[in-house]
């Protein structure tokens, strides 16, 4: 199954702890600006043993709230996929709310095959000190106790601040919902320099590359990886990566997702700028 985590910019924190509390990147949300985010995907390439032989779709992204009120994110990642043996349609949704002190987070996640509904989880998570504690209300009740994480948004206000103090690695453990919901995420973040202006990127309609003119913008990679082999012996493999352009703003560019046995792009088609709620 196609993962939607890894469209989303997700990502990091090295030389910070994950219980540091928020004003110490409140930085990083100083110019983060609500938007919506509309990505073209292509198939990039494929592996004989995956089967697959063409694959598009879409991704819709949309941020709103502020850090006084809290953040809200509306998530779709459609795909349709072309097989040797057969065709189908692969749809995710999310919905999610971050508190603006980052300690609680809820979430709907619901997937789709070939317009059918095939699994809906939905649940909410509070950090509290050093654990994360999730409660599952669907498919069934569940309560879950896993160690120190971070969630979503706040890993953007983190991967900004760490751009802007030129900071090149960074990696923290995340909690985004994802899966069955039962399972922090470990990642590791490569930055890259800082670039005072990207336009015209191939792929990008003049009318959105412009857009970001004169706007500092860093290439990221992120690597992730499952928890549950961090005791296993040997060199661990990320389960996928992302490489993208993040902006100050917190919109994301020239997406790349690696899986196993494939990879996407996704360009950047329509950005809107939404309104911002007055923060006190």
């Amino acid at each position: 199954m196609i993962r939607n985590r890894a469209a989303l910019p997700l990502i990091l924190a090295a030389f910070f702890t994950t219980g540091t509390a928020v004003a110490a990147f409140a930085s990083g949300f100083e110019k983060l600006r609500p938007h919506r985010a509309v990505y073209d995907l292509s198939l990039a390439n494929s592996s004989d043993r995956s089967g697959i032989v063409g694959m598009t779709g879409r991704i819709v992204y949309e941020m709103t709230g502020s850090k006084c009120e809290g953040y809200a994110v509306r998530f779709r990642f459609f795909t349709q996929v072309q097989s040797s043996r057969k065709s189908f349609t692969n749809d995710q949704r999310t919905t999610s709310f971050e508190s603006g002190d980052g300690k609680t987070f809820s979430f709907v996640n619901q997937s789709y095959l070939n317009g059918q509904l095939e699994q809906e989880l939905r649940g909410k998570a509070k950090r509290d000190g050093q654990s994360t504690t999730v409660t599952i209300t669907k498919p069934k009740s569940a309560d879950v106790k896993l160690g120190s994480s971070i969630f979503m948004t706040q890993h953007i206000g983190m991967l900004i601040e760490a751009a802007q103090r030129q900071q090149t690695i960074v990696t923290a453990k995340v909690y985004d919902g994802s899966e069955n919901g039962d399972q922090l995420v470990d990642t590791t973040a490569i930055i890259g320099k800082r670039r005072a202006e990207i336009t015209n990127l191939t792929g990008e309609p003049a009318t959105v590359s412009t857009q970001f003119s004169g706007e500092n913008a860093w290439p990221i990679s992120v690597s992730y990886f499952s928890t549950a082999d961090s005791q296993t012996q040997g060199e661990r493999l990320p389960v996928y990566q992302v490489s993208f352009v993040m902006h100050e703003s917190g919109v994301s560019r020239d997406l790349k997702m690696q899986y196993d046995d494939y990879a996407l792009k996704g360009d950047l088609k329509v950005i809107e700028y939404l309104k911002a709620e007055a923060c006190d």
